[in-house]
Formats: structure tokens, C-alpha cells, sequence
């Protein structure tokens, strides 16, 4: 799993950062000492399983208040509050919209923790191929679909674009979209787009959450946006 832990107490991330890396269903863990970085890396389309997030920040703001925002790009991700004031907020953490899924009193109990994180690994669809796999040049890779941006195909190879180094394949654009889940569209003959990686539609094509900006060809135009909007009205 790819979890984030945000705690305004760097000594307690240091701490907690080794305590996270024996858990066997911990993949990669991403620790933030400021909230507006770590929204700043969900608006920017990094996917997180689940999210271990301090309430009290000594701000106006919350660790709930920040829950919210991640919902609202999102929704997927789990939420397990910590905090050192349970009896001050147990009574708050359903006001704000979240994917609640736990509330852990501090010091942290690693097998109450654990439990937790087992549980929301227990609940990650496995129905469903969960990455996108190419061959080239005899390696295969394997890309979590959610990772992705948009495909890209130029001359006799596609470009996946996606949160890490981009990868090339010499399989047809067309091909690779029937092995794609719902939420990808091809909005022209040379590209794919992820609609969760949409910022917003410009009068020609798609800016993405990363920056890039992929066209739009007119015939697919209509098609693309109503696309887009049902997808994220099912999604949120």
C-alpha cells in the first residue's frame, strides 16, 4: 500500500518512519510535516491507499479540514486520525466529509496501527487488474492504473505517462486501451486520458493536475466532456 502519515511533530515522523517500514503491507510511505504540501501533492494527483492524519495542528485549520480537501480529489483514499486529544475531538470526526476509517489515541499502540492498516488492505479491490502491463525491449513493466496520466502514441510506439518516468511500449495505442478500466477515454486518434488526472477542459483539449495538456480532437470534444462529467459525478 501507499500510505502518507501527516504530523506537524517531526520527531514523531522520524520515529514513526522506521516503526512503518517493518509493516509487510506497507509499500511506500510519504511523511509530511505541513499540510498545505501534502494537499498541495493530493491536488497534484498523488494517490495515496490510505492517509495517517493528525487532527490538532495548532492552526484554525485540522487534520478534519484537510480530510475533507483529500476527499473531495480523492474519495478512495482511507483516513485513520491520530491524535493526542481524543477526548477533545472524538465527538468531531464525522462533521467533516471524509473515507473514515479509523481513530487511533496517541502514543500509537504498532498493533492497534497495524490492525487498522490491515483492515484497509483487506478492502482494496482485487477484482479488477490493478495495473497496466507493456513489454519493452524485453522488460516488462507494470503501471498501477491509477498512476497514470494519459498515453501518448507517437510514430510505432506509446508513451504511458504517469507519476514516475514515463514508459514506452511498442504495443498500438488501440490495443492497450482494451486492457484500460473505466475512466480512461481516448480523446483523440494519438491519446488516452486518465479523467481522474483532469484539471480542467480548455476549448481545445484537457489540462491535467500535473501541468501537461493533452489535446482534445473536435470530433471527440462533446463526447470527451460529457464523459467527463458523468464519470465524476459517480466518482464524488
Amino acid at each position: 500500500m501507499q500510505i502518507a502519515l501527516c504530523d506537524d511533530n517531526e520527531l514523531y515522523l522520524l520515529d514513526m518512519k522506521e516503526k512503518l517500514s517493518e509493516l509487510p503491507m506497507v509499500e511506500n510511505a510519504f511523511f509530511f510535516s505541513e499540510l498545505p504540501l501534502f494537499l498541495s501533492a493530493v491536488a497534484g494527483g498523488h494517490f495515496f491507499d490510505a492517509v495517517l492524519m493528525d487532527i490538532d495542528w495548532g492552526q484554525d485549520s485540522t487534520g478534519m479540514d484537510a480530510a475533507a480537501e483529500l476527499y473531495r480529489h480523492s474519495p478512495e483514499t482511507k483516513v485513520i486520525y491520530v491524535t493526542g486529544h481524543s477526548d477533545k475531538y472524538s465527538q468531531h470526526i464525522f462533521l467533516n466529509k471524509a473515507n473514515l476509517s479509523g481513530f487511533i489515541a496517541k502514543p500509537v499502540d504498532m498493533e492497534i496501527l497495524k490492525a487498522n492498516l490491515e483492515k484497509v488492505a483487506g478492502e482494496i479491490p482485487l477484482g479488477e487488474q490493478p495495473m497496466l502491463m507493456v513489454r519493452h525491449k524485453g522488460r516488462v513493466y507494470s503501471i498501477p492504473f491509477r498512476e497514470i496520466y494519459y498515453l501518448e502514441s507517437r510514430k510505432h510506439t506509446t508513451t504511458i505517462h504517469n507519476t514516475q518516468e514515463p514508459v514506452i511500449s511498442y504495443e498500438r495505442l488501440e490495443k492497450i486501451m482494451e486492457t484500460l478500466p473505466a475512466g480512461f477515454y481516448q480523446c483523440h486518434k494519438s491519446y488516452i486520458v486518465n479523467m481522474r488526472r483532469i484539471q480542467r477542459f480548455e476549448p481545445d483539449g484537457v489540462l491535467l493536475k500535473n501541468g501537461d495538456y493533452v489535446p482534445v480532437s473536435r470530433s471527440k470534444y462533446a463526447g470527451a466532456r460529457d464523459a467527463y462529467l458523468s464519470f465524476i459525478g459517480k466518482t464524488f
